[in-house]
């Protein structure tokens, strides 16, 4: 019988994100241009993945340093596109393997489990020790000393929430997912000391409900991050290039970095 070796964290910082995938649109995921397994967190004591997207589970045991889907303490659904939802499955079933009584939390939105078309498998919904719902302005609290603030977005007619992690005495830090630009998030992510943001568009399109480059450059006039990480970017951007993005959205109180696969960000050295 296989069993599975006791991770080492100890290779990492103690509070950082780990890039899983950083594609955004159907043609960059189902190309693997760049990969689409969403956030791995290690935060406030927790383990935990945000949108795990097609490869999420390959990503995670592919990692160097490694990274173990039987540690992952909560997993986080902003929304139930497929990009950002179709391993939660998978996930589950390493997150509540190795016990035998109900282990494990999810946060999701209403229509994840709507029925005749869930996202969680039945199955798995029974293995967990909690089910959370997305509520705007709540605060979620999850395995660990952490708490997670719903913030609503506006995403093609679905359920979609960004996300405050809090922590006593850690950085605040937030993720702007898919959406359209809403005037209400300058207030809502201001105490946020690192921004993740999915951009996905060069220039605004008023029929898809994305960030484009210009609405992020707006948004950080108002906030004013340590740190901004793009994530989520089309192929437009991805030919824009890199260092154009950093450049355009980076001012004298925020430094941008457009995240690459497997990118590692120490939470506490920003």
């Amino acid at each position: 019988m296989f069993f599975f070796p006791e991770t080492d964290y100890s290779a990492y910082p103690k509070n950082f994100i780990r890039f899983l995938g950083t594609a955004g649109t159907r043609f960059i995921m189902l190309s693997q241009r760049r990969a689409s397994g969403g956030i791995w967190f290690s935060y406030g004591g927790c383990h935990g993945v945000i949108d795990p997207g097609p490869g999420s589970l390959v990503q995670i045991c592919a990692a160097d340093p490694p990274l173990s889907p039987l540690d992952i303490n909560a997993i986080i659904l902003t929304h139930r596109h497929i990009d950002h939802c179709s391993d939660v499955n998978v996930l589950t079933e390493g997150m509540t393997l190795k016990s035998p009584d109900k282990k494990g939390e999810i946060l999701m939105t209403d229509d994840c489990t709507e029925a005749g078309d869930t996202v969680l498998l039945g199955y798995y919904a029974k293995k967990l020790s909690r089910l959370h719902r997305h509520r705007d302005g709540a605060r979620c609290e999850l395995p660990g000393c952490l708490t997670v603030e719903s913030v609503v977005h506006e995403h093609h007619r679905v359920e979609c929430f960004g996300l405050i992690f809090r922590s006593d005495g850690l950085p605040t830090w937030g993720i702007v997912s898919d959406t359209a630009a809403l005037a209400e998030f300058p207030s809502r992510y201001s105490e946020c000391d690192i921004l993740v943001m999915n951009v996905t568009m060069l220039h605004p399109r008023s029929r898809l409900d994305h960030l484009s480059l210009s609405d992020a450059e707006s948004l950080l006039q108002f906030l004013h991050p340590r740190l901004a990480l793009v994530t989520h970017m089309s192929g437009f951007l991805l030919d824009y290039g890199p260092k154009k993005i950093e450049s355009r959205l980076s001012t004298k109180r925020t430094k941008t970095i457009t995240a690459t696969d497997g990118l590692v960000v120490d939470l506490d050295g920003v």
